[in-house]
């Protein structure tokens, strides 16, 4: 509903209070009044066209609404008349139906209110106190009806009281039952309605509209049923499931402290200005009351008990989420740490040891990238199971994180034990794994760290065991190793080479060296390998096969490799302008690592070197061994982006890994590169192989380098089965630049 009919509304009711109220008593007063009834029944009648799911409470409330109207219209047209007003008259009929109608439609205002028994406890106390000045107000003296006026006199305490505990009972209904400003606009309206009867009763009938304090209570009546027809107007109600119940707030325990005093006062009222009150009521009152206020009591200290139970039981529960893994429940890497500073801190005071297992599962990858990762996380619950089966009772396992695991020993072992417990986590953790998407085969690596006397940190020692895990994993995976001095010696030794490395590629000790790649067909040249070396200060010249794995193990690998293709496109460049008849076709292939290809930055860093040296794309031959296809996932993306920028793509050592010929045409890459093994083997079925190789390469639109040729003869029998390009010893070594610009 738009602002503009609420604000019709607004000022609607304003004019017509403003004239009632300056109108002079007598007939124009009275009619004043019916315009402000007409408009809460129409915005009553709005608020059911609009608010469905309660549409017929809002018509049976603009119904009883309407027929307190026509009260008010029977009524006026008695004062036109000039005559009194009898008892009972038709308004009183209409007063009377209007009442039940309103009654009916605060009851259907909460249909589907869950129970609730604080909200029926507090409305029963409130009705009992709050009845009780109604009946005293409207139903003092009355004994047993025998006429129907006496009827009539006994339906209006009854039919208030009734309004009174519904109105109650909707401010103590959950959320979700009712808008609370709807509610609130009712509950104001009903409470007009009910002082205005129960006033109109303790002046003994005496008051009448002309009086203008007390037919603004009737005011009130219709402002609350306007008030709550245009916020249900404007805000229909939706059919959402009841929230909890209202807490004991201060307002509503304020209301029910007042009920307490609600006898005490009228008896006062009583003494102090001598009218007898009939005491039944009285006492029937406060006998009921007696029983709810402590059956009250008792259900708020129930709540609190109940509230704090639930409190402590999120709080643990929240404490246990802080402290474990989500997927497998184990303990997180925090509260492993913890766990592990306190053994160390026993150990240092007992002089016992500590004993770490650090499991790095074998081969999950593999299992996320094929079955999918719902199916790892089965994978790592029945992993844990597992586990726990092999373990011991004082044992504690932990997720680390991803596909790592940390074993906290207690009691620890001797050294021959603990390998005994290792190996036990290797053949449990390795049996096959039955997942919801296929059959699932992982490993396990283990590496164990141990502590004397707890003179050591908690950190230190867990990465003792990692190292030992990664030394296992080293060795070829699924065994245990345990961290020991030779150990550290060779991480001390790893550590200084990788501080040499990077010292190295800061003080330009590396060189590029070389390697002629040759067409079979007229021994033209047709590309360059370029190979990494290390002309070390002090050492002299250090072999690929020592510094390459150490670069691997750590990022330096993506420095090494930004380096090699900063020089190798510039040396290419260079040589092209000083020979560009024999060097104007002619690439240079970069060895690219699993690492490098993996990081994000590559493609970025492959335009970068091709734009300063100005080497066309197609130019540059980037080498990847199969083993990097099979272990990163993020290969194919970034080798797909790489080929996209005009960059040749170069798939090594084929033929010694896992890739096999029918998985060419989905590859993405350019040239394939047959390992020098097979061109050794004088075998007729390896040569048949290699033939093999080049055909389907050939089918695919790849083409083919043969590595590793060191004779004639082998020259040959690549050129009889139609190898294109061929690279070895017998037609070059690696040379450095200077060497190789004497050869051009």
């Amino acid at each position: 509903m738009g602002i503009g009919l609420v604000r019709a509304y607004t000022i609607g009711i304003a004019v017509f209070v403003t004239a009632y109220w300056l109108s002079p008593p007598g007939v124009t007063r009275n009619l004043a009044q019916l315009p402000i009834a007409l408009i809460a029944v129409s915005a009553l009648v709005l608020a059911g066209v609009r608010d469905r799911p309660r549409r017929a409470a809002w018509l049976a409330l603009a119904t009883g609404a309407g027929l307190t109207f026509a009260g008010d219209l029977s009524q006026a047209v008695y004062v036109v008349r000039g005559g009194d007003i009898p008892f009972p008259s038709p308004a009183d009929t209409a007063y009377l139906s209007g009442d039940v109608l309103l009654a009916v439609g605060l009851g259907l205002m909460q249909r589907g209110r869950p129970r609730d028994l604080a909200g029926t406890l507090d409305t029963l106390v409130v009705t009992v106190a709050g009845g009780l000045v109604v009946w005293l107000g409207l139903g003092a003296g009355f004994s047993v009806p025998d006429s129907p006026a006496d009827l009539v006199r006994l339906a209006y305490p009854l039919e208030n009281i009734l309004l009174l505990s519904l109105a109650v009972w909707l401010l103590t209904s959950p959320p979700g039952i009712v808008d609370t400003p709807v509610a609130r606009w009712l509950t104001l309206g009903t409470t007009g309605l009910l002082i205005g009867d129960t006033t109109f009763g303790l002046s003994g009938g005496t008051l009448t509209m002309q009086d203008q304090l007390f037919s603004m209570l009737y005011f009130v009546m219709y402002l609350g049923w306007t008030g709550a027809g245009l916020r249900a107007a404007r805000h229909p109600g939706v059919t959402e499931p009841p929230g909890p119940a209202r807490a004991l707030s201060p307002a509503r325990l304020l209301f029910l402290y007042a009920a307490l005093f609600v006898v005490p006062g009228l008896l006062l009222c009583d003494f102090v200005r001598h009218v007898e009150f009939d005491h039944f009521p009285l006492a029937t009152a406060a006998a009921l009351l007696s029983l709810l206020v402590p059956a009250r009591m008792w259900l708020s200290m129930h709540q609190l008990e109940t509230s704090t139970r639930q409190r402590d039981a999120y709080r643990e529960d929240l404490v246990h989420q802080a402290a474990h893994d989500p997927l497998t429940d184990l303990p997180n890497r925090a509260y492993l740490m913890e766990l592990l500073a306190a053994q160390l801190q026993r150990a240092r005071r007992s002089g016992s040891e500590v004993a770490v297992l650090f499991v790095d599962l074998d081969f999950f990858k593999r299992v996320n990238d094929q079955l999918g990762h719902a199916a790892g996380d089965e994978v790592l619950r029945t992993v844990t199971e597992r586990m726990k089966g092999v373990l011991r009772a004082g044992d504690v396992i932990g997720r680390q994180g991803g596909d790592e695991f940390v074993v906290l020993i207690d009691p620890v072992p001797s050294p021959s034990d603990l390998m005994e417990i290792a190996e036990r986590l290797v053949t449990t953790v390795s049996a096959p794994i039955m997942t919801s998407t296929g059959k699932a085969a992982v490993g396990a690596s283990v590496g164990i760290a141990l502590a004397r006397d707890g003179q050591i940190d908690p950190e230190k020692l867990l990465q003792d065991a990692d190292l030992a895990a990664y030394r296992a994993k080293s060795n070829g995976r699924g065994r245990a190793e345990i961290f020991d001095q030779a150990l550290r010696t060779e991480l001390e030794v790893r550590a200084k080479l990788e501080a040499d490395i990077r010292a190295g590629l800061a003080s330009d000790e590396f060189e590029l060296h070389y390697q002629p790649v040759m067409s079979v067909a007229d021994g033209n040249l047709r590309s360059y390998e370029a190979l990494i070396r290390w002309r070390h200060p002090l050492r002299g010249m250090v072999p690929p096969n020592e510094f390459i794995p150490a670069a691997e193990e750590s990022l330096l690998i993506c420095e090494v490799g930004r380096w090699v293709l900063t020089h190798a496109t510039r040396q290419l460049a260079e040589w092209t302008r000083m020979d560009p008849q024999g060097h104007g076709d002619v690439t240079v292939a970069v060895n690219i690592s699993a690492r490098h290809l993996a990081s994000p930055s590559l493609v970025d860093e492959v335009r970068q070197a091709l734009e300063e040296s100005g080497l066309q794309p197609r130019r540059l031959v980037l080498e990847i061994t199969e083993t990097v296809l099979l272990d990163e996932p993020t290969a194919d993306t970034h080798l797909r982006a790489l080929r996209d920028l005009g960059v040749t793509v170069s798939l090594d050592d084929f033929g010694t890994g896992y890739t096999s010929i029918g998985q060419l045409q989905k590859l993405q890459v350019d040239t394939l590169k047959i390992d020098q093994s097979f061109l050794r083997s004088d075998d007729p079925a390896t040569q048949s192989l290699v033939k093999l190789m080049i055909t389907a390469a050939h089918a695919f639109n790849l083409d083919v380098v043969a590595e590793g040729v060191e004779t004639q003869e082998q020259l040959d029998r690549l050129a009889a089965i139609g190898c294109e390009l061929a690279q070895g010893y017998y037609l070059g070594r690696p040379k450095s630049a200077q060497e190789t610009e004497i050869v051009v």
